[in-house]
């Protein structure tokens, strides 16, 4: 379907997909500077598996169920270092924790993939409509402002903000809506390609919605063949945007 419908709307996940970050540094740094000691691969692991259960436990960051995005984050880091010394003050752990949230909010946080600069100003050169659609909180927008590349963006959906997350279709049909109410005009699903790092949640939840999609892998993972078309998957984004190229050549408007 790609090969014959130009697309008009491009968006993007963020996390794993433009941004990285350096979760053992930041962990590590901001526990010693308050007296704690933490080991990165024992961090790593239990980052993961708290992470997964407070989602399942406070969905969306605990939108809904009244814990809020901070107090999800705050427990996340409460638990993290917990796992490793139980006897830790909680004054110290609020400590930490706030700093973590502070830093994980601004740019010293977050770090734009190799290509991504590239990528966008080549999409938004060729006349693309850009847009990210993100399971993030509150914190997204100024991050990007402080990573100075929100201009490259019409909107940015946050799952926080919609108050429903990937791959729920009714986040990328809000998408839509939000690009047609910004552009001024009317954008079908099979004209609009989300770009993200995980099948279930990017890639499956797009094409549920009847839009294309396209998965970036960084060269981490080993993607399930079963579910996703192999000429869909890209290991970095230079490759995405060489794919991009000349899809827009190959598709010129008629």
């Amino acid at each position: 379907m790609m090969k014959y419908v130009r697309p008009r709307l491009i968006t993007f996940d963020v996390t794993g997909t433009l941004l990285m970050t350096r979760l053992e540094e930041h962990y590590t740094e901001i526990g010693y500077k308050h007296g704690l000691s933490i080991e990165p691969r024992e961090l790593a692991r239990s980052f993961e598996s708290n992470f997964r259960r407070l989602a399942v436990e406070h969905p969306i960051f605990g939108k809904h169920t009244g814990l809020g995005w901070e107090n999800w984050w705050r427990t996340i880091v409460h638990n993290v270092f917990k796992d490793q010394n139980e006897h830790i003050p909680r004054t110290t752990l609020d400590k930490v924790a706030n700093a973590l949230i502070e830093c994980y909010g601004t740019r010293k946080g977050w770090h734009t993939y190799p290509g991504a600069i590239e990528l966008l100003e080549c999409l938004q050169k060729r006349g693309m409509i850009l847009g990210v659609i993100s399971n993030f909180d509150e914190r997204l927008e100024p991050i990007l402002i402080d990573l100075k590349i929100r201009p490259f963006f019409s909107f940015v959906l946050t799952s926080y903000n919609f108050g429903k997350e990937k791959p729920d279709t009714s986040i990328f049909v809000e998408a839509l809506r939000l690009s047609n109410k910004h552009r001024r005009m009317e954008i079908a699903p099979q004209q609009a390609i989300h770009v993200g790092d995980t099948i279930d949640k990017d890639y499956l939840g797009a094409k549920n919605a009847q839009w294309n999609a396209l998965l970036i892998n960084h060269g981490q993972k080993c993607m399930d063949k079963t579910k996703v078309r192999k000429e869909d998957v890209f290991q970095n984004l230079q490759d995405l945007q060489r794919h991009f190229e000349v899809l827009l050549n190959e598709t010129k408007e008629a």
